[in-house]
């Protein structure tokens, strides 16, 4: 019953460190890239709410990046903390062996790595692309994309816009308007509201327009500007990170495609990487070791703090290196298991010299 309500207690610590730090984490990296993102508004003229959709359904994948990173950190807090407090005394004086510990950390590691595959496999792919839809089927907004003064805008493709003066309310002065065989010049003009679209009313300005050899000039106290033939600089075609996981597959060996190693690498990271998450778990039981007579714990954290960094980094070069060839992807497995099971060992092995 005591052992129960330990375990119990080991799992709520770890989840409610593993939360805070995810959220901590992913938050700080999720604002930063949602300002960045803000050239949709401002440079590629989409409503604030597209902009708003668009980081929200980003944020999946960012939470997913860093779940490498953040279930190592968790548990490294969780051990110092347990350490720090005596609790693991208590643990070894209830009775608790290591190994039961160890036990727990692996199967705790497996719960993350259902999770981390769950996000990789489908969340995160299927939020990012479905932002990249949102993206695709926004309207222009003129509004935005004018905002700037004195600068060229390139808000639509073939579109090119000046402005001398904004008010930020609607009214403009010095409109000068550039496309492939039309230039329209203003003194003024007028950003008119309809619901969700915007239109350009252009006052008191010429229009050259180009007609073979010819060029024509007409005046106009009056114009609307019409952006129906123009589409948004949005991108709106998937990328292979969000691409659905049956379509890799299909296409890994596809030979239309110029860059199959990207593809590879991505269904590997997708597929693989989530496995690495065992080795961080079975490292970071290293920390229970306590003889300090016999290994300086100071120096063993220490170790660990900056192998588990190696290891990250080497992880990462490895799924780089995986989309060469496909056999790689079988290279990859076997080095991550053969890193979990030396670990393994190497971890029973001093344990078991511990008391010795």
């Amino acid at each position: 019953m005591i052992k129960n309500k330990i375990f119990k207690y080991f799992f709520l610590e770890f989840l409610k460190l593993f939360i805070l730090i995810s959220l901590s984490l992913s938050l700080i990296i999720w604002i930063s890239q949602a300002t960045r993102l803000l050239e949709l508004v401002t440079e590629y003229g989409n409503p604030v709410s597209v902009y708003l959709q668009y980081t929200i359904l980003s944020y999946p994948k960012v939470l997913n990046n860093l779940i490498i990173l953040t279930f190592p950190i968790t548990m490294f807090f969780l051990f110092n903390k347990l350490e720090s407090s005596n609790e693991l005394g208590i643990y070894w004086l209830s009775g608790v062996g290591k190994e039961r510990i160890i036990n727990l950390t692996l199967f705790i590691s497996f719960l993350v790595f259902i999770f981390h595959s769950f996000m990789s496999v489908y969340f995160a792919p299927n939020t990012s692309f479905k932002g990249r839809q949102v993206l695709a089927n926004s309207e222009f907004s003129i509004v935005n994309a004018l905002v700037k003064e004195n600068n060229f805008n390139s808000p639509l493709k073939g579109l090119t816009i000046f402005v001398n003066k904004n008010d930020k309310k609607g009214s403009l002065e010095g409109v000068s308007i550039f496309e492939k065989d039309r230039t329209i010049l203003a003194k003024k003009g007028l950003v008119v509201s309809k619901g969700d679209e915007s239109y350009l009313v252009l006052i008191n300005g010429v229009t050259h327009e180009k007609s073979g050899d010819k060029i024509n000039i007409i005046n106009f106290k009056e114009t609307i500007f019409d952006f129906s033939k123009y589409k948004t600089r949005n991108i709106d075609y998937p990328k292979f990170n969000e691409r659905n996981i049956k379509w890799l597959i299909k296409n890994i060996n596809n030979k239309n495609f110029s860059k199959l190693s990207e593809i590879r690498e991505e269904l590997n990271e997708r597929l693989f990487k989530p496995l690495f998450i065992l080795v961080m778990g079975i490292l970071s039981c290293f920390l229970l070791y306590n003889n300090n007579e016999k290994i300086n714990l100071k120096k063993l954290r220490i170790l660990i703090y900056c192998f588990s960094i190696i290891l990250i980094i080497f992880n990462q070069i490895l799924i780089a290196s995986s989309g060469k060839e496909l056999i790689y992807s079988g290279f990859y497995i076997i080095i991550i298991f053969s890193i979990f099971l030396a670990l393994y060992l190497i971890l029973n092995k001093i344990l078991k010299q511990e008391s010795i």
